[in-house]
């Protein structure tokens, strides 16, 4: 019995946890018993819950593990019961076996093979789908996403990554100018007010928009920018689309500054988004 009681963070550290076992469950015809997940996730891809092969259980709106989660928790790790190896060494499951997402976050055994269906699973609730639709579905241009990541960014490694409207305004120059000639157009996610300026006719926000929401639309972009972030880089994962990290306030962007993500900090040309713990910042390699 495969079971799933741990989840990190916000919605998409979840997601890049949760994938690696979902894939192993999908490649392996293995159901899964999925504890404790929040229920405001859940709820958004309706999909997800109607799959044979995952059985949710004791769903809750807890912001941290309840008492119950702590206990299955704390059982697991005394007997040794959580899953250590890789997943595509995995050949059986025992009576009980935890596995603990965020530790095989990197594992990208089946995720590769089972993505057609794991795009499927999480496709969000079909009215962010036709919403976002609405805003895709009469342009002939290209549409590059630029997440601007505010909020707890201002703090986060001491607020490298909380660009000002002014460098993504400079970036978005930059992209203009490499595809000088092109129908182009960008739409700006945010989790804070961003100033669009005046007169910056080929600059939108989807209105009255929400994370899901935003994060649907950037997979529907053709290109997305962004601060390393697991937000971008599911969006990138999850539509196929190329993603160009901002990892300081001055970078020069070229074309093939773009790559899709295959899996959580991995992108298609092989190169890694490596965090280095001790001067506390991103690069890739």
């Amino acid at each position: 019995m495969l079971l799933y009681v741990k989840h990190y963070a916000q919605m998409c550290n979840r997601l890049w946890a949760f994938v690696p076992a979902l894939a192993y469950a999908l490649h392996r015809q293995q159901r899964m018993y999925v504890f404790f997940a929040g229920r405001k996730y859940v709820d958004a891809f309706p999909h997800l819950k109607r799959c044979g092969m995952l059985r949710f259980m004791l769903s809750n709106d807890s912001a941290e593990p309840t008492f119950l989660a702590w206990r299955f928790i704390i059982f697991s790790e005394k007997f040794n019961l959580e899953i250590k190896d890789d997943l595509q060494n995995l050949k059986e499951v025992r009576l009980l076996s935890f596995v603990d997402g965020w530790q095989h976050r990197n594992d990208v055994s089946f995720i590769v093979e089972q993505k057609k269906k794991i795009v499927k699973l999480l496709r969000p609730a079909e009215e962010i789908v036709t919403k976002v639709g609405k805003y895709f579905e009469n342009y002939d241009g290209m549409t590059v996403g630029v997440h601007i990541r505010r909020g707890d960014y201002k703090s986060y490694l001491g607020g490298k990554y909380y660009f000002s409207d002014e460098c993504y305004l400079r970036i978005i120059d930059q992209i203009r100018a490499l595809y000088d000639g092109r129908k182009i157009r960008f739409l700006l996610c945010s989790n804070e007010k961003f100033n669009i300026p005046e007169g910056a006719q080929d600059m939108f926000m989807i209105e009255k928009s929400d994370g899901i929401t935003d994060l649907y639309a950037l997979s529907k972009c053709d290109l997305i920018i962004g601060p390393p972030s697991s937000y971008s880089q599911w969006a990138s994962f999850y539509g196929d689309v190329p993603l160009c990290l901002i990892l300081r306030d001055k970078m020069n962007i070229k074309i093939d500054s773009f790559s899709k993500v295959v899996a959580l900090d991995l992108f298609e040309n092989g190169k890694r988004i490596i965090l280095d713990e001790q001067k506390q910042e991103y690069f890739i390699e």
